[in-house]
């Protein structure tokens, strides 16, 4: 209705969602005069106040003024600098953003960096090429192993029943610590529930919201951790956790929820500290902290990911020609 209203006023909605209209204004009293025009066609046309409530209940507020504002190629996800939010005038721009990994506390300091930096360059309409020279060189400081381990560190907690299976049969639902059940299943693969009455399969247990159990990426770690480096005092609440390439004389495998044998691929730690025997997987962080967080902008520009990781020094068949 409101996106309707606003292609009649001749004015383009570059970005809507379930509460929301972008449209592009030249300064903030215009937006205002916006608001106004919305507010009358909505109340008037739409949703006339036929109650006689002293505040009409559908009213349309203006939130934010954008300097710029750059849209992703997907919905919910976009990136701006606002000077104006809630009828107050920033002194300075404020950069914002929706729809981003960045704004997860339990990312990487590097993937925030990359993302924000590679955003703010996008939003700042810098050239293709610029963009592409940053993240290049990110990409290669982190695959060289030239950056921090700490900032390739990622935090997670374990939350309540993470860590718990059930059987499935529906009458039964008994409830297994996983290292207990996974420590079980090692030595006998075909063991029964333990409840008397019930005689399901452990394999097929459930989490204890009804799903398939998966232990992947930061939890594999933590499966890792329980069962090498501290028996005793297990990890059930925070930890840190990364990706690691496992030296000779380091546990290379697992035992999987269901007893099966997996080969590790992750470290978690209750202690920084204690990840300074570890070896990150330098290719693997270069794609999952680079590559992946500036791919939103890629996609949205219709840009080539592959110009990153190609070597600049080699020249296209095309190129040569």
């Amino acid at each position: 209705m409101a996106r309707k209203k606003m292609e009649s006023e001749n004015m383009k909605v570059v970005y809507a969602h379930t509460d929301s209209l972008y449209v592009p204004v030249p300064s903030i009293e215009k937006a205002q005069e916006v608001r106004e025009i919305l507010n009358t066609h909505i109340q008037e046309n739409v949703f006339p106040n036929l109650m006689e409530l002293d505040d009409h209940p559908m009213d349309l507020e203006f939130e934010k003024y954008y300097s710029v504002l750059g849209v992703g190629a997907t919905r919910n996800r976009n990136a701006g600098f606002i000077n104006w939010k809630d009828g107050v005038h920033l002194q300075e721009p404020e950069f914002v953003c929706t729809g981003f990994t960045l704004k997860r506390i339990a990312e990487s300091n590097i993937g925030k960096e990359v993302q924000k930096t590679a955003l703010e360059m996008w939003i700042n309409q810098k050239t293709e090429e610029e963009i592409i020279s940053y993240v290049r060189d990110m990409y290669d400081k982190v695959r060289t192993g030239q950056v921090e381990k700490t900032d390739l560190i990622k935090r997670s907690r374990v939350k309540e029943n993470r860590l718990k299976v059930k059987c499935s049969n529906l009458r039964c639902r008994k409830i297994y610590g996983v290292d207990y059940i996974r420590g079980l299943l090692s030595v006998l693969s075909t063991a029964d529930c333990e409840n008397d009455s019930c005689r399901k399969k452990l394999k097929n247990c459930t989490t204890v919201e009804g799903k398939r159990p998966a232990f992947g990426g930061g939890f594999a770690g933590v499966l890792y951790y329980n069962e090498h480096v501290n028996k005793k005092d297990k990890l059930d609440d925070s930890f840190y956790h990364m990706k690691c390439d496992f030296k000779i004389g380091q546990p290379q495998t697992y035992t999987n929820w269901n007893g099966d044998e997996k080969k590790a691929g992750y470290i978690a730690v209750r202690n920084i500290e204690e990840l300074n025997e570890y070896e990150p997987d330098w290719l693997f962080l270069s794609q999952s902290e680079v590559l992946k967080k500036v791919r939103p902008i890629f996609d949205a520009m219709n840009w080539e990911l592959s110009n990153i990781t190609k070597d600049v020094k080699q020249q296209t068949l095309d190129e040569w020609f």
